[in-house]
């Protein structure tokens, strides 16, 4: 009947345990019947049951709250002893941030990180044990100061434990502690060998990062990682065309020696802004290991284009993009060709095998076949050509401006010149006399002319 009647009691006081105990938000980690209380104000029927015991107890307890920022100092396991001289004593172990070395020395190691005393008491025709712990501030004040009872369910002690996240503040959770007389950890050592773990980090092809430990990972498959040390903060996607994080864009500030920058200013989950400037020392794995884009939009999504003049006959142009690299412009009739990527543009061509005949030739020969392509709108703008280095792109606009951009890091510059020589082998690109920091860096300098061998939509630079 006592065990009974324990379990109705511990049932019961378990709804006063969320006004009694802890402050900020309030997790539970495990499932188990669990009392916490703060010493009562009026009457109260506990006793004292005599010292002359002398037991001691070990509870455990582990909280997780993986995967997001702040995990590491958030997630831990707890060892509190019960002491005989009537001592409590908490120590935290903080395992994600995966050191493993002697607890006495190790800076996740945190002994005593909770104290207090303790007695086994009777309350309300119940026996349980009685905890008193707060945390001791550095200035000697306490916080977090708790009263909560132990009570015994099937030979195992337990209770929630309101803990800081971090000392001295008021952020908090809820860890459930259990054990009893047995004590399965020896010291601080044996509860680091039980949880311990080895981190599991993003193997990136190319990562930026800052001193603080913020690194940003770009990994094979296509994903941006952002961590603050083993935490991740956010995720992205990056391709040829660009780098999100969180689903927004970001830019990237790449120099002409094929270092680069990203700037970031990142919530540090209190609402406080930090600004961070990490950087790469080469980029140029980026490029050759730029994930396939998706495939091309299907044959109800054509790309549209302001409307062309065919002797005086008005047409209204659309663009299909096949997956299999085949395309169909039509301009008064559908032309199928075949087409090539070139930055956010494409370059449209005959097909060898099926070369156009008739009037579908003539009016090849005359629209333009080469489109700047805007995903979002699907609409497209006709250019008098379009190329590419492996890393820039060079739209021309008309006869002799050029738009030059950098795709895959979501830059671009207006107002370069260009000229291609009469046989079409070679193409000469002149920057304007004003470019912004970024693009001056990626450029080489403002009014700078250079020359590149041209390949059909591919060009190479000619060393000056």
């Amino acid at each position: 009947m006592k065990k009974i009647l324990a379990l109705v009691l511990a049932t019961m006081m378990a709804f006063a345990v969320i006004a009694c105990t802890g402050s900020g938000s309030t997790t539970t980690t495990t499932t188990t019947t669990t009392t916490t209380q703060t010493e009562p104000t009026k009457t109260d029927t506990t006793s004292t049951e005599p010292a002359a015991e002398a037991k001691s107890y070990q509870l455990v307890g582990n909280y997780e709250e993986r995967g997001g920022q702040g995990a590491s100092m958030m997630t831990g396991a707890f060892l509190l002893n019960l002491n005989a001289d009537g001592t409590a004593v908490c120590d935290r172990y903080l395992y994600l941030q995966y050191d493993h070395s002697d607890f006495a020395s190790n800076p996740s190691y945190e002994s005593g990180f909770m104290t207090g005393t303790w007695k086994a008491v009777t309350k309300d025709g119940v026996d349980c044990l009685q905890i008193k712990i707060a945390v001791v501030n550095d200035d000697g004040t306490t916080s977090n100061d708790q009263t909560a009872y132990a009570y015994e369910i099937a030979g195992e002690y337990s209770f929630d434990l309101t803990f800081p996240i971090v000392k001295g503040m008021s952020y908090s959770r809820n860890v459930t502690m259990t054990g009893g007389e047995e004590k399965k950890f020896a010291d601080g050592n044996a509860l680091i060998a039980a949880y311990k773990e080895d981190p599991e980090m993003p193997e990136g092809i190319v990562t930026f990062a800052d001193e603080s430990g913020m690194t940003l990972y770009f990994v094979a498959d296509g994903t941006a990682l952002l961590y603050m040390g083993y935490d991740k903060v956010k995720d992205g996607t990056w391709n040829a065309e660009g780098l999100t994080l969180g689903g927004e864009p970001v830019e990237i500030q790449a120099s002409a020696d094929g270092s680069a920058q990203i700037d970031l200013s990142i919530d540090l989950g209190d609402g406080t802004m930090r600004d961070y400037t990490l950087k790469c020392a080469d980029i140029s794995p980026l490029q050759a290991a730029a994930p396939a884009e998706a495939e091309a939009p299907a044959e109800d999504a054509p790309y549209t284009g302001a409307t062309i003049d065919l002797g005086g006959n008005l047409f209204d142009p659309s663009l299909v993009l096949n997956a299999d690299g085949t395309a169909v412009l039509t301009v008064a009739m559908g032309m199928n060709v075949k087409y090539e990527k070139v930055g956010n543009a494409v370059v449209l061509s005959q097909i060898e095998d099926a070369p156009l005949e008739g009037y579908a030739a003539t009016i090849f020969g005359i629209v333009p076949n080469a489109w700047l392509l805007d995903e979002e709108t699907k609409t497209m703008t006709g250019l008098k050509g379009a190329w590419t280095d492996g890393l820039k792109a060079f739209y021309a606009v008309d006869e002799t401006t050029m738009t030059v951009a950098l795709p895959a890091y979501g830059m671009s510059a207006d107002g370069f010149t260009y000229e291609i020589s009469e046989d079409g082998a070679t193409l000469t690109v002149t920057a304007p006399a004003e470019l912004s920091a970024g693009f001056t860096q990626v450029w080489g300098g403002a009014g700078l002319a250079k020359t590149y061998t041209v390949d059909g939509v591919n060009v190479t630079e000619v060393a000056a």
